[in-house]
């Protein structure tokens, strides 16, 4: 499967095991390299490398000392918890999850004023489902070591 397939396929939409079909789950999502390298991402989510050293820098932090907000394409984010694999961001109206890989950040960000589909029914778009599909990708990728 390609790069982009999995921001398609797994973190914008997806299908779980139990069949159940969620549509338009994030409104942006991205797979970077440690090296602030785009593996794939949606058109709106331009994420730089100096923010994606500001997320490195996040990453080697202790829980106690974590940086309190970070950027992600130009977007100022508080971040809300950091538990070393994965951190959680938050932002007027939505928010965003980035989860580390052996080599690469998930990153997915929600709108609250969006609505996802959970098969053909309408949903805001939640911390719940975001932190749900990225760290599922990034558990998956993990699992084949990048």
């Amino acid at each position: 499967m390609s790069w982009g397939a999995y921001i398609t396929n797994s973190l914008v939409n997806k299908q779980d095991a139990a069949g159940h079909v969620y549509n338009n789950v994030l409104v942006e999502a991205a797979l970077m390299g440690f090296n602030g390298a785009e593996w794939a991402k949606t058109a709106g989510l331009a994420v730089s490398k100096a923010e994606v050293d500001k997320l490195n820098e996040l990453f080697k932090q202790s829980g106690a000392n974590a940086i309190p907000s970070v950027n992600l394409a130009g977007k100022k984010y508080q971040v809300t918890h950091y538990d070393g694999n994965s951190a959680y961001l938050k932002i007027k109206d939505g928010g965003a999850t980035v989860a580390k890989t052996t080599q690469a950040y998930v990153i997915g960000v929600y709108n609250t004023t969006k609505k996802y589909k959970q098969d053909g029914k309408e949903m805001p778009q939640c911390v719940g489902m975001c932190n749900m599909v990225v760290e599922e990708l990034a558990n998956q990728l993990k699992g084949m070591n990048y």
